[in-house]
């Protein structure tokens, strides 16, 4: 059996864009160098192991769909399920939009249940907005006959 010794120069870490629509647990792209057996450095990028998840929250009483790390896997395991991971572990270690916009929701989906609402009133109230699709046809409302004349347009519409 062989055993080789590997030595890694680490210089930096940065959390790539598309982190931040999944938990990735504080982990995010390592930058370093990885010398060679001919001592050369030669520049490399380790990148977290992401899987895409579900999980069950049961303050939102809903199925959740997310990319995250291994590490977040085995934290939500160590914090006793998903819920209790998100809410104890602190916004600098979540360290995405999508994670401390989650612990948000869940705030304050807590402090509505403990006022008596009813889960069907919470998910209305906090739900987002319908997105406009980029294809779909939204006509403009021409309120002078200038936009018209100004755009080079033969016909004259008199409003």
């Amino acid at each position: 059996m062989v055993f080789l010794n590997f030595r890694c120069i680490l210089y930096s870490k940065v959390l790539p864009p598309r982190a931040h629509k999944g938990i990735y647990d504080g982990k995010g792209l390592m930058f370093g160098y990885k010398p060679t057996f001919s001592e050369k450095k030669t520049k490399k990028v380790w990148k977290p192991n992401v899987q895409r998840k579900t999980y069950y929250s049961e303050i939102l009483e809903e199925k959740l769909k997310y990319e995250m790390t291994t590490s977040a896997m085995r934290s939500i395991d160590r914090a006793g399920g998903f819920d209790n991971y998100i809410l104890k572990t602190s916004d600098k270690r979540l360290g995405t939009k999508a994670a401390t916009e989650l612990k948000k929701r869940l705030l304050t989906v807590i402090e509505m249940k403990e006022r008596g609402e009813n889960i069907e009133d919470i998910r209305k109230k906090l739900a987002p907005p319908p997105k406009i699709s980029k294809h779909q046809h939204v006509p403009k409302k021409y309120t002078n006959r200038f936009y018209f004349e100004w755009k080079g347009r033969k016909h004259v519409i008199y409003c």
